[in-house]
């Protein structure tokens, strides 16, 4: 005997049968209740259920009734990294020239899906539909950056005047929402070939302030304009420990007095280790790019925030590489002091 919501549902036009049960059943689940036909309807958007999967998951429903369940993310009973972030400038010339031929090799077969790693992102999928949900998931990031300056007292007004860097721009996914609010925007990567689609993007939009440019050599990062403000998500944790410490210092010391930071990395990830030398011979055995993820502890990354005159405002628990047992990414606000 079909229950009500089983028998409204053979009059909705939904993919398949099994897609109808795997929301029901994702409700009962994951979220604990059974769901109206209207939020069924919604859902049946998702043809495959680890989409589906992801979506309740990541849900603010299950976050608030069921983050218990997951548990933190480290407890702090975990072991000492051992991680080498300070190496000659032989040695960090190296590292960075690993860096730009990866990611220039994947600006040229998959820009946006290495920017994010969904399939819908591939180029073989990329239709309209999912260009506009890239970028307007860089929207909401954006967004993120300033509700949080908000909260703390800062950038509250005239944006219109303020000037903001963007480090690791990838394809203007960020980029173009930072333009619309910002007077000027100054976009870096060490990719040429996600900086030229990022260009293209953005001037598409009818958007003239912004300045794009390549890193090609560490001292690069030594010589960024003076800015209000600083954006880099999801970037950092793609280039090895010492080169993420010279990115971050560079950043830092281009805040004019009172800007503000706003940037992420990954912090702790249980068995990791980093060794310059045996990164770069791993290297040299590889034949094809790989998406690394890399981490710079939060203890480093106060040094490198006291060392540039600047203070903590927050530190986010952040969801950027997965909230994985053992593995921690932050997000953090830092203001430059007077």
């Amino acid at each position: 005997m079909l229950t009500p919501v089983l028998r409204a549902l053979s009059r909705l036009r939904l993919p398949t049968k099994t897609s109808q049960e795997a929301i029901i059943w994702a409700y009962r689940l994951i979220l604990g209740r059974e769901a109206t036909l209207a939020e069924i309807e919604a859902h049946s958007q998702y043809t495959d259920l680890a989409t589906l999967r992801r979506t309740f998951f990541e849900s603010k429903e299950f976050r608030f009734l069921q983050r218990h369940v997951c548990g933190p993310s480290i407890t702090g009973m975990e072991p000492a990294l051992q991680i080498e972030d300070k190496v000659d400038d032989e040695t960090l010339r190296a590292l960075l020239e690993a860096v730009q031929m990866c990611w220039e090799q994947f600006g040229k077969e998959e820009p946006h899906w290495s920017v994010l790693t969904a399939e819908q992102f591939k180029q073989k999928n990329l239709n309209n539909h999912n260009l506009t949900q890239f970028y307007q998931s860089g929207q909401k990031d954006a967004e993120l950056f300033l509700n949080l300056a908000r909260r703390n007292g800062y950038l509250t007004k005239s944006l219109d005047e303020k000037t903001v860097l963007e480090y690791g721009c990838g394809v203007g996914r960020v980029t173009h929402a930072l333009a619309q609010r910002f007077k000027q925007v100054y976009a870096y990567d060490i990719s040429a070939p996600h900086l030229e689609s990022a260009r293209q993007f953005v001037t598409s939009l009818g958007l003239r302030n912004t300045e794009f440019v390549q890193i090609k050599h560490p001292l690069d990062v030594m010589h960024f304009p003076k800015v209000d403000a600083l954006y880099t998500l999801i970037v950092l944790q793609h280039n090895p420990p010492p080169i993420i410490r010279v990115i971050l210092s560079g950043l830092l010391d281009a805040l004019v007095p009172g800007g503000l930071a706003f940037f992420q990395l990954q912090t702790y990830s249980e068995g990791y280790s980093f060794i310059a030398r045996d990164y770069l011979r791993s290297v040299q055995r590889r034949r094809e790019p790989q998406i690394e993820m890399h981490v710079l502890p939060q203890a480093s990354v106060f040094e490198i925030v006291s060392a540039h005159n600047c203070q903590v405002l927050e530190v986010l628990d952040d969801p950027y590489t997965g909230y994985r047992a053992g593995t921690l990414s932050n997000t953090f606000l830092v203001r430059k002091r007077s």
